[in-house]
């Protein structure tokens, strides 16, 4: 989509979510089932995507990690939410990418030390491509910042609630390394 006509298509947006704010609000119902050792398929709407676990961390490491999963959607909201500030506002640019740096102590999850939280830091570089003024730049990266929703839940604390169902079935039976390696194959 040309950036006139993002422009045009957030305009409405806008529009109509300001007029109607009942039209803005959305619920997702995500789904993420185990279906052998660390492998999980996830599911939302049309998208279904599978996520498992290193080999050295007893997985298959037939997807990307829950963690690759996470930080793509960190980095890729911040690239997307700067491409439609830039668009909305009427800055040209030819080219935006973000490169997102981590640091992570894996003892919070895998040993019982809830105390060392998983990421000590994150950091992003933007690198924009733009004959906008620096002022024009600035406005955009912080109205993209402020509007970022994944930057937000890693910046801010957010309502968790939790709710368990437990159904008692037929004892499960350990698959077998045929099913394992059926359940590998891609689709």
């Amino acid at each position: 989509m040309s950036q006139p006509a993002l422009q045009s298509a957030l305009q409405r947006a806008e529009h109509v979510f300001t007029k109607r704010p009942e039209a803005a609000q959305m619920h997702k119902v995500s789904t993420a089932t185990v279906r052998a050792g660390t492998r999980c398929e996830f599911a939302e709407d049309e998208w279904r995507y599978i996520s498992d676990m290193p080999e050295g961390l007893g997985g298959t490491a037939t997807g990307p990690t829950p963690g690759t999963l996470i930080r793509a959607g960190l980095v890729t909201c911040l690239a997307i939410g700067y491409s439609v500030r830039a668009a909305y506002l009427g800055i040209p640019v030819r080219h935006i990418a973000v490169e997102l740096h981590t640091e992570a102590d894996l003892r919070g999850l895998f040993c019982g030390q809830a105390e060392v939280p998983v990421y000590s830091s994150i950091r992003y570089t933007v690198t924009i491509d733009s004959d906008a003024s620096d002022a024009d730049i600035e406005r955009l990266i912080d109205e993209g910042d402020a509007r970022s929703p994944y930057l937000n839940l890693f910046r801010t604390a957010q309502t968790v609630q939790r709710e368990v169902t437990l159904r008692r079935t037929a004892p499960a039976q350990p698959a077998s390394s045929a099913e394992i390696a059926s359940m590998a194959e891609p689709a």
